[in-house]
């Protein structure tokens, strides 16, 4: 038996009792930071949407410097309490748009999406990574794998003007940097890490007033991404906004990657200008029972509200259809979007009933009810506003902690993947966070977290149809209005 069918049948056997571990924490008092005698700032409750998750707080900040890429330009943008400037230059050459980092020996099944965006005028290159660490395009640069992948892309922007990288591989075949925050509990330091793809987004920084390149390891260290809980060491200094639009294909094997090149081209021929994409579908119920709003709903209705012109399928504990079979009726009918709002996992999602003391779980959506989608090319973009569904190193450890008896060692396709690779329907992309999620909902809206950074998302919208464009968004959007977090940047990633 294939470990896939394997892990569907634990998954559905167990489904009714476990997804128990990552419960919700419940939020402490509402922060105050004081200024002068008579004065303070309110900062929003951080609720974290496990139990389970790092001693971390978001730090005020008034201003600094960094730069990013906005409407395609490249810019130094500066941040001064609150107001944001951009003052744009130029990246050189534009012999291509588009690279595709790959394994080598998956070049020849990824030739055909070359082809196909090529054919709609995005010039395209196909890099193997041993043609980066072998020095085929550019001299070798950087200590390690990843580093010397940012290298590369550092020369592709500034030799070859490129504008989108796509990442192909998993977390066991193409690099993913780890970012690392560290506190100190009971008199000793815990490390935290943070697999994050806006390592190979952020390329450059801003120091002195010159441009330079965004090691994450100022300090000198061989730790990439480090930040200290108050004055337990040096951090990094990092440049969280995107230089290049990533996303990521977590393809296991060549097979995978045929899969999700067809259904990529599929997609993109058939899906545009169809009725289905005008459609939304919007998931969730009450994330913190008995906390101010309810979060889940809250959300969705948030969302709606942003995007204009959009049919909303609303499936949500008020309105008695929070349900697995409901879920699925909805993804068979095609919508452009998905946007769940509450607690996950690497294996699916689940949230709570409306002030439900006994925090049951509802709305329960995981892994094998993927298998049985046939959504055909009538695909959504889902923003999955939850801890973990994003996990792309999964493996029989995070079950064994949910109480799942798992005899061997594996790793298996997280929750947000599944979706992408699933060869008859599924989704088109993903977003989701590798690690738990945090967020900071009231009666005013989102303030940060999970919940702002999906808001920021589907505002991107209004301004690009291009998923990349709409993910640098979003980032740039969050490191604007939430400057002292740089967690929630890392931890979220485009599958897709």
């Amino acid at each position: 038996m294939k470990w896939s069918v394997a892990l569907m049948v634990v998954l559905i056997a167990f489904s009714s009792s476990f997804a128990g571990t990552y419960g919700i924490h419940h939020p402490t008092d509402a922060v105050q930071e004081s200024g002068s005698a008579d004065e303070s700032t309110y900062i929003p409750e951080m609720r974290w949407l496990s139990e389970e998750h790092p001693l971390i707080s978001a730090e005020q900040v008034e201003h600094y410097a960094g730069v990013g890429i906005s409407e395609g330009k490249r810019a130094v943008i500066m941040y001064e309490n609150g107001s944001v400037s951009y003052d744009y230059f130029s990246s050189g050459n534009d012999a291509y748009d588009l690279i595709i980092i790959a394994p080598d020996d998956w070049k020849d099944s990824l030739a055909p999406l070359q082809q196909h965006k090529e054919s709609h005028g995005i010039q395209t290159m196909v890099v193997g990574l041993n043609e980066i660490y072998g020095g085929t395009y550019f001299s070798v640069q950087g200590r390690d794998d990843a580093e010397k992948i940012k290298y590369f892309i550092k020369n592709a922007i500034e030799e070859w003007g490129i504008e989108y990288v796509m990442l192909v591989g998993s977390y066991y075949r193409l690099p993913m940097r780890n970012a690392v925050h560290i506190w100190e509990d009971r008199h000793r330091l815990v490390t935290f890490a943070i697999p994050t793809d806006l390592y190979y987004a952020d390329i450059y920084r801003y120091e002195g007033g010159t441009i330079v390149f965004s090691t994450w390891d100022t300090n000198g260290n061989g730790v990439y991404g480090e930040v200290y809980e108050g004055d337990l060491g040096e951090n990094d200094i990092i440049d969280v906004y995107p230089d290049v639009y990533v996303g990521r294909l977590a393809c296991e094997n060549e097979r995978i990657v045929r899969n999700t090149v067809e259904k990529i081209i599929k997609y993109e021929n058939k899906a545009y200008g169809e009725e289905w994409f005008k459609r939304m579908i919007l998931v969730g119920g009450d994330t913190f029972p008995g906390w101010g709003v309810v979060e889940g709903e809250f959300m969705n209705n948030f969302v709606a509200d942003i995007m204009k012109g959009f049919s909303f399928y609303r499936i949500q504990y008020s309105q008695g259809n929070l349900n697995a079979v409901e879920i699925e009726k909805a993804l068979e009918k095609g919508a452009g979007f998905l946007y769940y709002s509450g607690h996950g996992f690497p294996y699916g999602w689940a949230t709570y009933a409306i002030d439900d003391e006994n925090e049951t779980w509802v709305g329960r959506y995981f892994i094998p009810y993927i298998a049985a989608l046939f959504n055909g090319y009538r695909l959504p973009v889902i923003f999955l506003d939850a801890c973990l569904t994003a996990k792309l190193d999964f493996n029989s450890s995070d079950l064994r902690e949910d109480g799942v008896p798992m005899p061997i060692n594996a790793t298996f396709p997280c929750f947000a993947w599944s979706f992408v690779r699933h060869p008859y329907g599924g989704a088109i992309a993903t977003v989701g966070a590798t690690r738990v999620a945090f967020t900071g909902v009231d009666e005013e809206g989102p303030h940060w977290g999970a919940g702002l950074l999906a808001a920021s998302f589907f505002e991107a919208y209004q301004e690009t149809d291009i998923l990349r464009e709409e993910f640098a968004g979003a980032q740039e959007a969050y490191a604007n209005n939430a400057p002292g977090d740089t967690f929630t940047l890392q931890e979220f990633i485009l599958l897709g």
